[in-house]
């Protein structure tokens, strides 16, 4: 079983690359980087100027790859939810697809930029494989509300949330 990584929109081969590495380290799952296009312009909401989270990942959930356990999409743009000004990542509960956008993550300094990417990976994954969100301060399952909040957390699980793993 694998978890498949694919690029929706504009991002960086190197930072999938490097999102695949993260994954392995921080689950221990072979990833497997498609070029599968989904098609997620119809997300798109002029009021807000922003992409409907769900909408792309009811999108996602048609793909279909060989042996594919979860599918994570790494998106640049911007997306949000219903009574959310944005979100960082959507995962389904217990589900098999979740989505992460970089473009509120960005840094000029690229290993904070991959970081907080890899966090949000990990925290959207999370939520695919049924955990909920976290009180643990440091723990990657904790709730963040904006990249200050993201900075502070770590990229793994707390101690509780890996015994549920």
């Amino acid at each position: 079983m694998f978890i498949y990584m694919i690029a929706i929109g504009n991002v960086q081969k190197r930072l999938l690359l490097a999102g695949a590495k993260n994954i392995k380290e921080i689950f221990g799952f072979e990833v497997r980087i498609s070029d599968v296009p989904v098609y997620y312009r119809d997300a798109y909401d002029p009021k807000r100027g922003q992409f409907i989270a769900n909408k792309i990942l009811d999108r996602m959930r048609a793909v279909e790859l060989p042996s594919m356990l979860k599918l994570i999409g790494i998106t640049d743009v911007d997306i949000y939810e219903d009574n959310l000004n944005f979100v960082f990542g959507i995962g389904e509960l217990g589900g098999r697809c979740a989505l992460v956008s970089t473009h509120r993550l960005f840094h000029k300094d690229e290993r904070i930029f991959f970081e907080r990417v890899f966090k949000e990976i990990n925290h959207e994954l999370g939520h695919t494989f049924g955990l909920l969100h976290c009180k643990t301060p440091g723990c990657v399952m904790n709730f963040s509300n904006s990249v200050f909040e993201v900075d502070r957390k770590g990229r793994d699980f707390c101690s509780k949330c890996k015994s549920k793993l």
